[in-house]
């Protein structure tokens, strides 16, 4: 018995190649090593180093904040099979197309508005002792210091976790210079903020200040403008 001829492919699938699925699974991917190549390339030519983040130390608070990145990378895939089971494999193919290009474009868009939320924004020389604070200082004492080995995602450097006066939760910070290294639990430090251009506060300068210093509040950063691009 003769096997039943195929139907035809209407629309769009009938000028589909495998040059144009070629184009889908690499040309996003692609686009996100431009733009952190570009983005790259314009910070290394700045005079400066960028600031530095000075990021919230998360503590979970009970088991559902250990798990729920687990839990959700469940639940997409068995959306994902349940989708692909009630559409059928060649109506969920155009469905598929679109995330995977929506996955690297989300990738390139945050790493564009990382970039411009530190544009402007350099990292100082540490000051000398005698100088005195800049305006907007804190004085944020060290909880702890650990060597943070180099990996793909960062040069590595000294792990400092600190508690900014003002700041509710502990801050951490990263700093890469050899001197960070001497830097003991106990130690203050003197650092200076800059908010970023959309949100978070960075590290501009730093220095180890004398023992006993008084503790002074963090200042208030106004709203930073949204300049154009």
């Amino acid at each position: 018995m003769s096997r039943p001829a195929a139907h035809p492919q209407t629309g769009w699938r009938a000028g589909w190649t495998s040059l144009h699925t070629a184009w889908l699974l690499f040309a996003p991917p692609a686009v996100l090593v431009g733009v952190r190549w570009t983005l790259q390339l314009s910070t290394d030519r700045l005079t400066g180093a960028p600031a530095l983040p000075l990021l919230p130390v998360s503590v979970p608070s009970g088991w559902l904040d250990l798990f729920w990145p687990a839990a959700v990378v469940v639940l997409v895939l068995v959306a994902g099979g349940l989708l692909l089971h009630r559409l059928g494999g060649r109506r969920a193919v155009p469905l598929l197309g679109l995330l995977w290009v929506l996955l690297w474009l989300g990738g390139s868009a945050a790493l564009l508005q990382r970039h411009l939320n530190q544009q402007g924004l350099l990292l100082h020389e540490a000051a000398a002792p005698g100088n005195a604070p800049s305006p907007g200082s804190v004085l944020a004492q060290v909880l702890s210091s650990q060597f943070k080995p180099p990996s793909l995602r960062s040069m590595g450097g000294t792990a400092l976790v600190l508690q900014v006066p003002g700041l509710q939760a502990p801050h951490r910070l990263l700093l890469d210079e050899p001197q960070a290294a001497q830097i003991k639990p106990g130690d203050t430090l003197l650092l200076a903020f800059s908010p970023g251009r959309f949100r978070g506060l960075f590290v501009t300068n730093w220095r180890v200040a004398p023992h006993m210093a008084p503790a002074q509040p963090v200042t208030t950063f106004p709203a930073a403008p949204a300049a154009p691009l």
